[in-house]
């Protein structure tokens, strides 16, 4: 019973998925088995670069979602392939052009062969160029990934066989309290000085910020962030729960299913750029690797009443160009 309790225990851990960088593109597949692959700016950063996803449910017959990223420049007319003019259509929408789902096989196809995708305008004119360098690579790890290497879906080495019927891996299921309308239970000046001190929470930078944000979790608990360091583009947070005790109201370290970030040797859990959505009732983090915020990790959590628990994770590990974060880690939240 009790190895059974110790298994148990271990599976409830996430367990975000890691990405892959082949050249010039990076990829990765969440936990319930949908995939993303991103390609990159060259890393001689050329003037004309631009990037673009593909995207790939889990079901067995998912066509794959192709869009290229061009920012403020509009929308693309035609594409073309080593000088080759592709015969798909496009679908402008803001800041995205998508390719046609019944034309995704032919850029597909010209995914796997091809150096480079040209974009073209409705005027004729260039918008950009698409690195093709580790893009069958990435495909192929996406097939690896779902189980279509062989298949009749497989977008880099298709066979005879049919789709694989197995269903995608289930979501974990994180059961949360409904949203409160709870006034929230405050620390006193004075509480809030001797947190600082106890936890080393100096914020060193003059005019850094120096708020203790605190948000209701429920009518018992609530949410204080305490700002507890700065830096050009990332201000990290110490998040604390907040209960009346018999000696009044007392501050714990929030506790997580998983470890965040750590501040220094004491162990405590650390959020960059922390707060709260107040529209889904997560508290959310966005660890930037630099000020563009073309790399680094995003999180959410969601509070069960005892613990955080982690309910998305989004990453992007290659600081190139590409704000199109990779989902890792997903679960859904149910509230009762």
């Amino acid at each position: 019973m009790m190895l059974s309790l110790l298994l148990l225990a271990a599976a409830a851990v996430p367990q975000p998925a890691e990405l892959k960088t082949f050249q010039d593109w990076t990829v990765g597949c969440d936990n319930g088995a949908a995939c993303h692959a991103v390609a990159l700016v060259p890393e001689d950063w050329p003037d004309e670069a631009l990037t673009m996803s593909v995207r790939r449910g889990p079901e067995p017959n998912a066509v794959p979602v192709l869009a290229i990223a061009l920012g403020a420049d509009g929308n693309a007319a035609a594409l073309g392939a080593d000088g080759r003019r592709l015969a798909v259509r496009l679908v402008g929408t803001e800041g995205e052009t998508k390719i046609v789902p019944a034309d995704a096989a032919t850029a597909i196809g010209a995914l796997r062969s091809a150096g480079r995708l040209q974009v073209e305008g409705a005027d004729g004119k260039p918008l950009g160029t698409v690195s093709l360098k580790g893009a069958s690579a990435a495909l192929l790890y996406m097939d690896e990934q779902q189980r279509r290497t062989g298949t009749a879906t497989a977008l880099v080495r298709p066979g005879t066989r049919p789709p694989d019927a197995r269903p995608a891996p289930s979501l974990p299921v994180v059961t949360a309290p409904p949203l409160s309308t709870a006034r929230p239970l405050t620390l006193s000046e004075a509480g809030v000085k001797a947190l600082r001190r106890k936890h080393g929470c100096t914020i060193d930078e003059v005019g850094g910020p120096d708020e203790a944000e605190s948000t209701a979790l429920g009518p018992a608990a609530t949410l204080l962030l305490l700002a507890c360091g700065s830096g050009a583009y990332n201000v990290s947070h110490v998040p604390f729960v907040v209960r009346r005790g018999r000696g009044g109201v007392q501050a714990a370290l929030a506790a997580f299913d998983v470890k965040p970030d750590w501040w220094g040797e004491q162990g405590m859990p650390v959020l960059v750029n922390a707060g709260w959505d107040k529209k889904s009732g997560l508290l959310t983090s966005f660890s930037k690797g630099r000020g563009l915020g073309d790399c680094g990790t995003t999180a959410a959590y969601a509070w069960d009443g005892s613990r955080f628990r982690l309910v998305e994770q989004r990453v992007m590990g290659e600081c190139r160009g590409s704000i199109d974060y990779i989902t890792t880690w997903r679960a859904k939240v149910v509230r009762r």
